[in-house]
């Protein structure tokens, strides 16, 4: 494994390890607005940068293009399913 996947890899794992305990912070942090949104938006940044660096790097492998608008589009539509489940 070479050092830039392993610094990308132990990066995922930091995020991925605290997701659980900001999860919590998050929903004891609803009734302030003001906190719960600078909360919000941390996490949201650091889930986009962990993103953008593990696909950066798949790119720099495989040579794929960049698909930027990808990146930050909002996954707010699921395609539908073939059986018509929801």
């Amino acid at each position: 494994m070479r050092a830039r996947d392993r610094e990308l890899l132990a990066a995922l794992s930091k995020v991925n390890t605290k997701i659980g305990s900001v999860t919590v912070e998050l929903l004891a942090l609803q009734s302030d607005d003001a906190r719960y949104a600078t909360a919000l938006r941390t996490l949201g940044c650091q889930l986009i940068q962990i993103g953008v660096a593990l696909v950066r790097h798949a790119s720099e492998l495989d040579g794929a293009e960049l698909d930027l608008p990808s990146l930050i589009s909002t996954p707010d539509t699921e395609d539908p399913r073939p059986n018509g489940a929801v």
